[in-house]
């Protein structure tokens, strides 16, 4: 009886420092708690407007020299295009005046007194190289490189150019396309389309091809 008197009380008194040891422990702060997550959620919110004005500066910046950038390549392409245009132009005249002539298109004369077409005070078109006699003109077309859509161009320009040019109105006119380079088969598609073809073939030498149907405004 004794032992087992004993034994109860001692398992009395583990159950109750086992409930006296469990209910010790502190309950936590909650107002602490969420005041603590509360600021986390600021420095959060702070850190990602931080981010997001870096990246809309680093975007403007990019940007920026992006389009910098295409202005000096549109800049330095622009001069070059000049350039070679000129130097095609240049070559272009007194060629395409003795091609048209072994044709047996009877022009005898560069004509060099053309200025840009305006309407409104917008300009509309620039004759590149002219031939003239008393009858036709050719107008040639002059490109370093030539796509369908300056075929296309050109040719709407030509439905006015009587229109924008009286130093032409009583004439009739031939159309004809010069370029160093042809792209797509532009060539082919210029010479269907009723233009005469001249292409920069050596240092200073052009050659023609003929449409089958020239075509005349």
């Amino acid at each position: 009886m004794y032992l087992c008197g004993v034994n109860k009380i001692t398992i009395l008194i583990t159950k109750n420092m086992r409930t006296k040891a469990h209910f010790s422990r502190p309950y936590p702060d909650f107002r602490a708690l969420l005041q603590s997550v509360r600021e986390s959620i600021c420095r959060m919110e702070e850190n990602d407007a931080r981010l997001d004005k870096f990246l809309a500066e680093t975007n403007a910046r990019m940007d920026k020299n992006s389009a910098d950038t295409r202005k000096a390549i549109k800049e330095m392409r622009d001069v070059f295009t000049t350039q070679w245009g000129r130097l095609v132009e240049a070559l272009s005249k007194p060629a395409a005046l003795a091609l048209f002539k072994k044709e047996g298109i009877e022009i005898d004369r560069i004509y060099e007194e053309v200025h840009k077409a305006k309407v409104d005070g917008q300009d509309v078109m620039e004759i590149d190289v002219a031939l003239c006699d008393t009858s036709v003109a050719v107008i040639v077309e002059v490109k370093t490189r030539c796509g369908r859509r300056d075929i296309d161009y050109f040719l709407s320009q030509m439905e006015h150019c009587k229109e924008w040019y009286k130093e032409f109105a009583d004439k009739k006119l031939l159309v004809a396309v010069a370029a160093i380079k042809y792209d797509d088969g532009a060539d082919t598609y210029a010479r269907k389309c009723g233009l005469y073809v001249l292409k920069l073939t050596g240092e200073e030498t052009f050659t023609m091809a003929v449409p089958k149907r020239p075509l005349t405004f």
